[in-house]
């Protein structure tokens, strides 16, 4: 399961109806001023979890992430066929995926005082969820015209869009907006990993920053590992809104965290970062397929 900003299908109504909770004294335990609750949904098209996850954003950080869902704790005993995890689904709680601070159990609390007494809003959450799934239902059909695209037909500076994000680097509370190149990049990478266990850091590491440096170059000779990551940019750009900037910066930011975990983990300490992310989103497609 990935949770996608709300912002990513619908900007204008995510721009109109994000809800602000503003703390005018310290009662709270939390710092005065605004608190903005960014809604994110789950962007597989055949799963109806009816839940949000909202990251809790103050002077431009995320100070917690809470997951909450709006059905009765009956639905998601059916959904997931396993009791014991049906009042976790159902929520409020903190996202142990999400982010946290010293904050986020006051924000917790705030959520639940102030948000589960707000009908309003909860009928809007379930409105952004259905409007959110019907984009994604969109996509399904640009998704049928990527499995016919020919990436050899193209390079990648012409699938390169003009625009693309506008953003100048890759921060925590911005990483989102760069989901589709990043995920992409390291799930090609963790495919070569599984299929060959012998690929190290040094490796990764060396492929990106040729990657990195030479990815608009058209005469430029690379490896298998490094065409398949090419490749598959390639159909990430043919769908999506991304300039030359925002795939340079997802490529250094993947460089960054590979030489990040090497460094702290070992020769394979990148490679084995990734697989354990990647088998477990395996392992719970699985599950969700088998029940």
């Amino acid at each position: 399961m990935i949770m996608e900003p709300f912002y990513n299908k619908c900007p204008e109504i995510a721009e109109k109806e994000t809800r602000c909770i503003v703390v005018m004294n310290d009662e709270e335990g939390l710092p005065r001023g605004g608190y903005h609750l960014l809604e994110s949904y789950c962007n597989r098209p055949n799963c109806d979890c009816r839940r949000v996850f909202i990251n809790v954003l103050h002077k431009d950080k995320i100070l917690a992430t809470i997951g909450y869902g709006w059905e009765r704790v009956e639905f998601y005993e059916q959904w997931l066929g396993k009791k014991d995890l049906a009042r976790d689904m159902k929520g409020p709680i903190l996202e142990l995926t999400g982010q946290h601070t010293e904050y986020s159990q006051a924000l917790l609390k705030l959520f639940e005082k102030v948000i589960l007494s707000d009908g309003q809003f909860i009928t809007r959450l379930k409105t952004h969820y259905d409007l959110f799934k019907k984009n994604l239902a969109k996509d399904s059909t640009e998704e049928l015209s990527r499995e016919e695209f020919n990436p050899e037909k193209y390079t990648i500076v012409e699938l390169c869009k003009d625009t693309g994000t506008g953003l100048d680097c890759i921060t925590d509370n911005l990483r989102e907006s760069f989901y589709p190149i990043l995920m992409t990049v390291e799930e090609t990478i963790w495919k070569r990993y599984v299929n060959d266990s012998s690929l190290k850091d040094s490796e990764v590491i060396e492929s990106l920053k040729k990657i990195r440096d030479h990815i608009f170059s058209e005469d430029t000779k690379f490896n298998e590992l490094e065409e398949n990551i090419i490749k598959m940019l390639k159909a990430v750009l043919f769908v999506n809104n991304y300039s030359k900037r925002d795939l340079s910066l997802s490529i250094s930011n993947v460089l960054n965290s590979a030489k990040r975990h090497r460094s702290m983990d070992g020769s394979r300490g990148y490679v084995t970062f990734i697989s354990t992310f990647f088998d477990q989103m395996r392992d719970e497609n699985n599950d969700t397929i088998r029940e």
